[in-house]
């Protein structure tokens, strides 16, 4: 018995290398799904996104349903993009703005009529438009397919479909027979071992092209003890696109295939604890790690040390035509030899590890760090980017709870990569970048009713060419920034209050010599932002806000050390807010602002700006 249920998963795994999974087909199907389909299980929701932004209009609007009616299984994803912009002082009868729409609908219905066949439908369309004049103006397609979901056994589904196909490429329309074939695995428990898949054959012979899209995945996992686990997933993909070049009735063809293999051991040392892991394009891709972690039964203490190498490697080809003229010969040897100089192997060797402990029953320290080297090669001699790249990164901080109404944390950072090219020609963008960076934070609570959010920052940013003396172009830098946020929230009365904001940053640029550590001062900024509003909350899941904003930029240069003001811009107007949330995962969010800009030259300009964004969960 044992070993004819090796036989079925055997066969099983040998029919998915054939098929597609519907989460990457290319042309067809994968614009026309917003989200992968595994997610879209059983999710009902609405969401409109509207934002304005000077003369900048977009739009998104998504629904997604996953209902069952009558012993009917519904599932529909649809999704509507836009973006307008209004253009000013265009020429007479020219267009007054730009557009860009995407309409997607993807529609299945499936109905059980006799243990265990079922009917099965769908529909899928894409439109798109875009007014701009540049590349594509218009594209669409459109396909029915209609067939039979089989379940030969409760863990195996069938669903061969066939249907129609109608395509648009600006004014060239094709038609012609749509197939597919899918095949499910769900549960298969054999020996142990837990078997999932899922996979896709797809054809569409729209005379005169023909467009494919091929996937399967399998995963099988296996658990020896409560502590010990073992999995191995194996993927397969394979699309071809078949299209017409702009502006002409010539098809270029494009195949990609893309093989995955990924085995996954993880052992709990402890039980508390929870593991958390054509042209034609060929990649191979190795990742390993080892990880060990400690986390104290009380959860105040916590440990982990990583060590992990990872390898990719791509090889780029062009894909031969199947009649190879002698005159074409040439022109395919030359885009070959192009398509090999992208050939590259990067590999990456990573340690990283922290500790956060406590120190009293107030105060915790908190530890981490990582060091990264990466040495990317390319074998084309006509490929300049070879390189090595160095990046340790260090943190050290700690929390305390000084009383009930004060707590005081600080972070200090500490960053240094070193960028090495291999290569003469690139060489003068060799350089050593250091950053550290110094956060303290403050929260303030002194009744209930009253909280205040501090943060602070100071940076220092200092990058060294290495052949800076060489290379006019190659200059040392300097970059320091200090900032303050400050947030302050109010409550008058339990549904009123007051909310306050205050940031303000200064950050200046220069020239450095580093053997000297010495710097000259070339420009400074300095921003400006204060916001107030008032809120009225007369529920808990709705909340109203009006207020005011303002914002000014400075901008200076130094002439022989001395400071003058180069630009000054600044903005000023009332804001105001109403989110709502019906549900606990239903939001309704609209903001807008109108503001009057001044600029140096005494120039103003009043502008209105607005966001909405509903999301409905049903």
């Amino acid at each position: 018995m044992a070993s004819a249920r090796w036989v079925i998963v055997l066969v099983l795994l040998a029919v998915f290398l054939s098929p597609p999974a519907r989460t990457q087909e290319s042309t067809r199907d994968a614009e026309l799904q917003g989200v992968p389909a595994d997610s879209l299980q059983r999710i009902n929701a609405a969401s409109i996104i509207f934002d304005k932004n000077l003369n900048t209009f977009n739009w998104i609007g998504r629904l997604l349903i996953d209902t069952v009616m009558s012993r009917t299984h519904i599932a529909l994803s649809t999704a509507y993009l836009s973006n307008i912009i209004q253009t000013e002082g265009t020429p007479a009868g020219s267009p007054r703005s730009s557009e860009s729409t995407q309409q997607t609908l993807r529609l299945s219905l499936s109905h059980p009529l006799s243990d265990p066949v079922g009917i099965h439908t769908q529909w899928s369309s894409l439109v798109y438009s875009d007014n701009r004049g540049i590349g594509l103006s218009n594209a669409s397609n459109h396909t029915l397919l209609a067939g039979a979901d089989v379940s030969p056994w409760s863990f195996l589904t069938l669903t061969p479909l066939a249907g129609y196909r109608w395509d648009g490429q600006g004014s060239i329309h094709d038609r012609g027979l749509a197939l597919d074939f899918g095949a499910a695995v769900r549960g298969l428990d054999v020996d142990g071992y837990r078997v999932t898949g899922d996979g896709h054959f797809k054809r569409d012979l729209i005379t005169p092209r023909v467009l494919e899209n091929h996937t399967a995945r399998a995963d099988i996992q296996k658990s020896f003890s409560p502590d010990s686990r073992d999995s191995l997933a194996v993927g397969f993909f394979q699309s071809r696109r078949e299209f017409y070049l702009y502006g002409d009735s010539a098809i270029e063809s494009r195949t990609d295939r893309v093989f995955t293999l990924a085995n996954l051991l993880s052992y709990d040392i402890s039980r508390r604890q929870s593991v958390a892991f054509n042209t034609r394009i060929e990649e191979f891709r190795l990742d390993a790690y080892l990880q060990t972690w400690y986390r104290s039964p009380d959860a105040s203490t916590s440990a982990h040390l990583r060590f992990g190498y990872s390898e990719r490697s791509e090889t780029h080809r062009a894909k031969s035509p199947e009649v190879l003229p002698p005159n074409v010969a040439v022109l395919f040897a030359e885009r070959n030899r192009q398509e090999q100089t992208k050939d590259n192997t990067a590999r990456r060797v990573t340690l990283s590890g922290g500790v956060l402990f406590p120190v009293s029953s107030s105060d915790r320290l908190l530890f981490s760090g990582s060091a990264t080297m990466l040495r990317y090669d390319t074998p084309s001699e006509t490929n300049l980017e070879d390189r090595d790249e160095l990046l340790v990164a260090l943190t050290a901080g700690s929390l305390h709870r000084v009383s009930r109404s004060l707590d005081i944390g600080i972070t200090v950072d500490a960053t240094l990569s070193h960028l090495v090219y291999l290569l003469e020609e690139r060489s003068a963008n060799n350089n050593i970048n250091r950053v550290i960076r110094l956060t303290p934070r403050t929260l303030i609570r002194p009744a209930s009713w009253c909280s205040s959010q501090n943060a602070f920052e100071v940076l220092a940013n200092y990058t060294v060419y290495d052949y800076e003396q060489q290379v006019a172009l190659a200059k040392s830098f300097s970059y320091r920034q200090f900032s303050w946020i400050d947030s302050t929230r109010i409550d008058l009365t339990h549904s009123v209050g007051l909310d306050f904001y205050a940031y303000l940053k200064l950050y200046e640029r220069g020239m450095l010599r580093w053997d000297e550590f010495v710097e000259r001062t070339e420009n400074s900024t300095a921003d400006r932002t204060f916001a107030g509003q008032i809120r009225f909350s007369p529920t808990a899941v709705t909340v109203f806000a009006v207020g005011v904003r303002y914002f000014s930029q400075s901008r200076y240069l130094f002439e022989n050390t001395v400071r003058k003001l180069d630009t000054f811009f600044s903005s000023v107007g009332p804001t105001c807010s109403i989110l709502w949330e019906p549900g606990l995962h239903s939001r309704l969010a609209f903001q807008g602002w109108y503001e009057r800009r001044k600029h140096s030259d005494g120039t103003t300009r009043s502008i209105a700006s607005m966001t909405m964004n509903v999301f409905l969960h049903f």
